[in-house]
């Protein structure tokens, strides 16, 4: 097909489109003169063309704003007026051809997470809907239009039939048994819960109100008296002698050795009643002029810059906690004297004239053991898990749960050493004592409760979140603006809501006997028929428990093997596809991918027709998410496990390409990532649909061509120039563009229109990758992408075999390990 014949196909395509379905064959007619061949082609597209499905990947592109156009770069601005959504499959192609929709459905088990666009326009909805500039997005007819109403579900046909007899049997029994205990447990639930809540709320607010005011009031009292010591006249008046005689500016030797440091010393375990009391005075140039240390070998020395601000607040009178926290050798002639966290009070001493001279620091009189008493006790009392952070979000007390859980070795430090140490974060995953080495947490969040305290937004939860552990909890905070410390009280949310899950228990466990009984009644009623049915359909072994998807030719559903208890996707012929060009593209499909054998390619287990025409194939049933989903939760990915993934996926081409058949279709949606336990990130490739032979067997592959099939965004150029060409190469392309939507985070190209976009792939290239990135990539690695991505075939590399092993060489310098591929999955994967 030359250029000319394309341009006119895709012009009456778009222009029937446009038009109802009863209007579009004698629109075509009419155009298209004797040209009979030309009016099968654009029917046969228009057949194959499915707008919901085309929407549906269209809302999966996600634009970005482009920078200006630089010659120097090879990038393209693309424009930035268009706001409406973006098309993934274009004019020609839908998902008609590949039946690519129902391929992504029967393989995940996972919804995929689409990111809303931001758009500058008050209405996207509302794009232009004339010629090539309308999406194939976006809706074609009014609400009313037949076409514009999504297709209703259809179950398969065997299935449809038994549970019809088992409903007919059973209705009345589910009718009188269940739906009166089913309203009472739901108003009785209810009731237990919303009292369960309230009670709650008032217990966990009330504990964190109690023991804010008592730990503000014990410190409070603590920083009175350690003012009050400092008032007093032998002590103020031996601050103010070292002061005078610092002014001097003596040598070391004769600070150290002056009697009033003695003096100070003998003052301050009179009135504090402890022989251990210590101290060190500073004067207002931030020096020591008094230490407790017995070789005073701290005198003399200036302040360490991270206590400079604590003393720039008491020389302007004002009284500072200093700590709980571990000491550190931070300055010269200091030697921390325990390991154990310590509470100091620093306050500032008056002159003669009632000015600010100094400060002083006092710790050692068992402030910080009575602070850490006064929580644990308060947490038997009230039956909580209450303790205290700091702004860094470091548990400064000795939580008990923290406690408990450090003892049986749940932390990586152990329980002496969790206060002033441990790290308020989520972990992501409840810790047990195998996965506890994977949770890094100077970099995990912190908790909900943490984060509320640091914001100072006191608040008091119900709804379950996770704790330090990982533990779902209900709890409450507040935060001591005076002494930067929150206040955190927190209850295992399985102990607080234990009456309402005993309600919904023992309303769930009446309805499953009342189900059961209903359910062997119907089937004693329902067995001969039933039996007989299933005794003559090939599919009688599989239990269908949903439907995962519908595309352009089957229906998927997600079933269950009886025998071997195995989940499998089977996919069904749908009923209004039973012409022989649909059967043969089924078929086709199904027995190209049963060729394959790599453990990268998606395997097929069965495949027939049954007495009642209908045609299925039994595949594997893959678990985790597409690269579309990877890249929508997580960003840009990192290049060793982008080229862990580009490996695999040649693994999977290049047995392929060596039974000479290029798969033709490879996209982020076509290929499943999950988590191998022993080798990390595993790699699936599927949807086989548009595969095809180098050399068709003519007994076999007989199906018409229409055009071109594929996803255009990821289609190499010679395709659209040559849709019949094949090229093992193609496929090089489109895993480049993979690559590259990898490591970008975006798809190589994205344009509004099918011609535009065209325009694109055929003579522009795309965005750096580290402009989208925001970082340098390195320099092989864009060249790998690039050489996949060349404009001419000749430029790429001569196989997916020589790809290969340019990844293995590039991977030496670009890690991905199973450990760091868990991490990942941790944090990313779940539903």
């Amino acid at each position: 097909m030359d250029s000319t014949r394309y341009n006119r196909v895709r012009d009456l395509f778009l222009a029937a489109d446009e038009l109802p379905p009863g209007e579009q064959e004698e629109f075509l007619r009419r155009e298209t003169a004797d040209d009979v061949s030309l009016l099968e082609e654009v029917i046969s597209l228009l057949a194959e063309h499915d707008p919901a499905a085309a929407k549906l990947e269209g809302d999966c592109a996600q634009p970005v704003a482009m920078p200006p156009s630089d010659p120097s770069s090879g990038s393209i601005a693309l424009s930035d007026t268009f706001t409406g959504p973006l098309p993934s499959e274009t004019f020609g192609h839908g998902r008609g051809l590949s039946d690519s929709s129902a391929s992504d459905s029967s393989v995940s088990d996972s919804a995929t997470k689409i990111h809303p666009r931001r758009s500058s326009s008050s209405d996207p909805g509302q794009i232009t809907k004339q010629g090539v500039l309308r999406t194939h997005a976006s809706p074609r007819y009014g609400k009313d239009s037949e076409r514009s109403k999504p297709r209703s579900k259809q179950m398969p046909m065997w299935a449809e039939r038994t549970r019809k007899s088992r409903r007919r049997a059973s209705g009345w029994l589910w009718l009188a048994a269940l739906l009166p205990t089913a309203l009472v447990g739901w108003w009785t639930y209810r009731a237990v819960d919303a009292t369960m809540q309230r009670s709650v709320e008032v217990k966990l607010s009330g504990a964190a109100e109690n023991l804010a005011l008592a730990a503000d009031r014990f410190l409070v009292n603590q920083s009175d008296l350690v003012r009050s010591w400092s008032r007093q006249n032998s002590i103020r008046n031996s601050i103010n002698e070292l002061i005078q005689i610092a002014r001097t500016d003596p040598d070391v030797e004769t600070m150290r050795d002056a009697t009033q440091i003695d003096r100070i010393a003998d003052q301050l375990r009179e009135l504090s009643g402890h022989d251990d009391v210590k101290f060190v005075v500073w004067n207002n140039s931030f020096r020591i002029v008094a230490s407790w240390l017995p070789d005073r070998a701290d005198v003399g020395n200036v302040v360490h810059p991270s206590g400079a601000a604590n003393l720039a607040r008491v020389m302007a009178g004002e009284t500072v906690l200093f700590g709980p926290e571990r000491l550190t050798q931070d300055t010269i002639g200091f030697e921390p004297e325990t390991t154990a966290p310590v509470m100091a009070v620093i306050v500032p001493v008056e002159d003669d004239e009632g000015k600010v001279s100094a400060a002083m620091l006092i710790r050692g009189f068992s402030a910080y053991e009575k602070f850490n008493r006064m929580f644990a006790e308060f947490s038997v009392s009230a039956g909580v898990d209450a303790y205290a952070i700091n702004n860094d979000s470091i548990m400064v007390t000795e939580g008990p749960g923290a406690t408990s859980l450090a003892t049986q070795g749940k932390f990586d430090i152990p329980s002496t050493e969790i206060a002033a140490n441990l790290r308020v974060c989520d972990p992501g995953m409840e810790l047990t004592n195998e996965n506890r080495e994977l949770v890094k947490r100077q970099f995990s969040p912190v908790t909900v409760a943490a984060a509320g305290a640091i914001a100072n937004r006191p608040d008091v939860r119900t709804e379950p979140y996770a704790n330090y552990a990982g533990i779902e909890v209900v709890g409450a905070w507040k935060w001591l603006d005076r002494w930067d410390l929150g206040i955190i009280v927190e209850e295992s949310a399985a102990d607080s809501f234990a009456p309402t899950r005993l309600v919904r228990f023992s309303f769930l466990l009446l309805g499953s006997l009342l189900s059961v009984t209903a359910f062997l009644a119907a089937s004693k009623l329902a067995r001969t028929s039933t039996a007989e049915q299933a005794a003559v359909h090939p599919l009688s072994r599989y239990d269908v428990t949903g439907e995962l998807g519908s595309g352009g030719m089957g229906v998927v559903y997600l079933a269950r093997h009886r025998q071997l208890d195995r989940d499998v996707a089977l996919k069904v012929l749908r009923s209004d596809r039973h012409k022989h060009d649909d059967r043969l593209r089924f078929d086709r499909e199904a027995k190209l991918a049963a060729s394959l054998t790599n453990p990268h390619s998606v395997m097929i287990y069965d495949y027939g027709h049954s007495e009642q025409n209908e045609a299925y194939c039994v595949m594997q049933y893959l678990k985790g998410l597409t690269l579309q989903e990877v890249v929508a939760r997580s960003g840009h990915q990192p290049i060793g496990r982008v080229l862990s993934i580009m490996r695999q996926v040649c693994d999977a081409l290049s047995e392929a390409h060596a039974k000479n058949l290029l798969h033709r279709d490879i996209k982020p949606q076509n290929i499943m990532l999950s988590l191998d336990k022993s080798v990390g990130d595993w790699v699936v490739v599927f949807d086989y649909g548009l595969a095809k032979p180098l050399e068709p067997d003519a007994d076999v592959y007989q199906t018409t061509e229409a055009i071109w099939a594929g996803t255009p965004m990821y289609m190499a150029p010679e395709r659209f120039r040559d849709p019949g060409n094949m090229d093992p190469r193609s496929d090089i392309y489109s895993v480049g563009c993979v690559g590259y939507y990898l490591l970008a985070g975006r798809p190589p190209f994205i344009e509004s229109d099918p011609e535009s976009l065209f325009s694109l792939i055929l003579s522009e290239q795309p965005i750096g990758i580290h402009i989208h990135r925001g970082e340098p990539i390195a320099l092989e690695v864009a060249n790998l992408i690039s050489r996949c991505m060349a404009k001419n075939v000749d430029d790429r590399f001569a196989s997916i075999a020589e790809l290969g092993r340019m990844i293995d060489q590039l991977r030496i310098d670009h890690e991905w390990s199973a450990d760091q591929a868990k991490i990942w999955w941790s944090h990313h994967g779940g539903s």
